[in-house]
Parts: C-alpha cells; structure tokens; sequence
C-alpha cells in the first residue's frame, strides 16, 4: 500500500514503468473484455504477469495476511467487491516460512491496527513487499463471488 513516511520513499523507475504497464493495459479493456479472461497466468510485459481469479469472500477470521519479497502486487477487482487488509511489515506473527517457489510466506493477523479498504468494480490496491496484506474478505457479512485479477510486478 503507498503509505509511509515521505523520507522513506523510493522511486523504482522500471517498478513502476511496469506498474503503469499494467494499469494502462487493464484500462485498455471493457469489463467484459477482462471477465472473459481465461483464468490463470497471462504474461504482458516483461516483469509483468496477470493472475486472473474467480472466488468466494471470506470471513476475516479464517485469513492469513501474506507478503511476497520479489514483486508488488496490484489486486484490481474486476466485477465483486471485497474488503483488502494491510498492515505493516513485523506487525504479526509469522505463521509459514517464506517459500521462494511460490514466493510468498502467510502471517498471522496484525498486533495492531490495520488499514482497509473496499475493492469494487475496477478499483485497485497496491502491496510492496513490506506491505503485509489480506484480500478476498466479506463485505457486509456476506460471502459474495468476484472475479479479481491479481497484478505480480517483479522488483529486480
């Protein structure tokens, strides 16, 4: 998520020439361009992979946040709406080991508090990877289907 202070930020011009690689691709598309959409892995660009999603919401209480260490993710809601979470990195408990095959490591919820936001149709949020995050949750306590694509953004 881009929030911190102003002194630690760092501008990674190929990170985020690929960021707006995928944005302006997504824009590029009608709705029903993107929900019709095979799902599974679409590589765009290089550094940039489309992960297309369709899913149930969850209750929060059955959730793990997660991070990654070698992308950002965009998590750009095509059609649905869910609740994403964030919290920042050392907030929780880890509750795997980071697992560089799949390049990712789960964490227990945040000791303190943590940031939301909804996602709905064609809204997005960005995660860095010191960005603890948890997605797919119900909004108004109801499990709802959505059909998400995640954005992987390599940061080498």
């Amino acid at each position: 998520m881009e929030f911190g202070l102003s002194k630690s930020h760092t501008n990674n011009e190929k990170v985020q020439a690929r960021i707006q690689t995928a944005l302006d691709w997504l824009d590029s598309k009608s709705t029903d361009e993107l929900l019709a959409e095979p799902i599974g892995n679409k590589v765009i660009a290089e550094g940039v992979e489309l992960r297309f999603q369709s899913y149930d919401s969850r209750q929060y209480d059955t959730m793990n946040y997660e991070t990654h260490r070698e992308h950002v993710d965009i998590h750009y809601m095509i059609k649905g709406a869910e609740w994403v979470r964030w919290a920042d990195e050392g907030t929780a408990d880890a509750v795997s080991e980071y697992d560089p095959e799949v390049e990712i490591q789960f964490f227990g919820h945040p000791r303190t508090q943590h940031g939301k936001a909804l996602l709905t149709d064609r809204h997005y949020a960005t995660f860095y990877p010191a960005d603890l995050h948890a997605a797919h949750g119900v909004v108004d306590g109801k499990v709802g289907h959505n059909r998400k694509v995640v954005v992987k953004v390599a940061i080498d």
